[in-house]
């Protein structure tokens, strides 16, 4: 799942996964035989061009897949759409309420993959319990149960403190995750612009939160609420929350210094304890 170093059939499993098509369909609209597919899968062989345009376009997946090695189809979140993840069995705990792309894994995936290697990758996966083609499609839906085990999975590998949270954002959040948004943003000029243009485009990552952003005098305050859907999370443990906070705040420090080239200093504001709202103050 690196950006340049992946393999291409993990890539069409994926795909024909979210799709929920078998391999006799696939091989079909591709033209070749089953076992050929199975191949290409396991890369074993690889498709030819025409194969490849075939497929992309059966699966509707974008072509350039072939060079970013994640699936990005640029559209927003559907809650709980039934048209998606199709093919691939989902832990019963993370079924429910599913308003996140798989997008807002992958900076914790690629931080293991690159920091930890393959083996400790392989492991976090089979603590998820999904199939490790279910995180190379950006568009496949999870919840914020993932979400949580994820920052408890970090926390208990000691990996919590507010310089390793940092570290997560700065190698995860690269450039297949903000993708075209943090290109067009780059165009916007100020820091209200962007975050303006980032709680615009929320859509694209996730609708768990509604984020607001507010300015008084120099200092702008951006606010994290929770949808009525995540009341199961009221109480959440102060660890947690305090993990959110911080990837929340070098999230925004990493975006506006990527797209800006600016330091922006945020400051978490306390809440209300257990509570997943958060708060930003930030200035620049």
């Amino acid at each position: 799942m690196k950006e340049t170093d992946f393999s291409l059939g993990p890539i069409m499993k994926a795909a024909r996964k979210f799709k929920k098509f078998n391999q006799a369909d696939v091989a079909n609209a591709i033209g070749c035989s089953q076992s050929a597919l199975s191949k290409m899968e396991h890369n074993l062989l690889i498709p030819s061009a025409p194969q490849w345009f075939l497929f992309s376009r059966f699966t509707s997946i974008p072509p350039e897949s072939l060079e970013n090695g994640v699936i990005d189809r640029h559209i927003k979140v559907k809650f709980n759409s039934e048209e998606v993840s199709l093919g691939f069995k989902i832990p019963k705990k993370y079924r429910t309420q599913r308003s996140q792309k798989s997008r807002e894994i992958y900076p914790f995936i690629q931080y293991i993959e690159k920091t930890k290697g393959k083996e400790a990758l392989t492991e976090y996966l089979n603590f998820t319990g999904l199939d490790s083609e279910f995180f190379l499609d950006f568009d496949n839906l999870i919840n914020f149960q993932l979400i949580a085990d994820t920052m408890n999975y970090f926390i208990r590998l000691g990996k919590n403190r507010e310089e390793s949270i940092a570290e997560i954002v700065a190698i995860g959040q690269n450039n297949l995750y903000w993708d075209h948004y943090g290109v067009h943003w780059k165009t916007l000029g100020t820091p209200k612009a962007v975050l303006t243009e980032f709680i615009a485009d929320q859509a694209f990552f996730q609708m768990d939160f509604q984020l607001n952003l507010d300015q008084v005098d120099d200092k702008m305050f951006l606010t994290y609420l929770p949808e009525f859907h995540l009341k199961q999370f009221k109480e959440t443990e102060e660890e947690l929350v305090t993990f959110l906070n911080e990837y929340r705040k070098a999230t925004i420090e990493g975006l506006l210094k990527r797209v800006l080239v600016v330091k922006a200093h945020v400051h978490i504001i306390p809440g209300e304890k257990g509570s997943l709202a958060g708060k930003l103050e930030i200035k620049v």
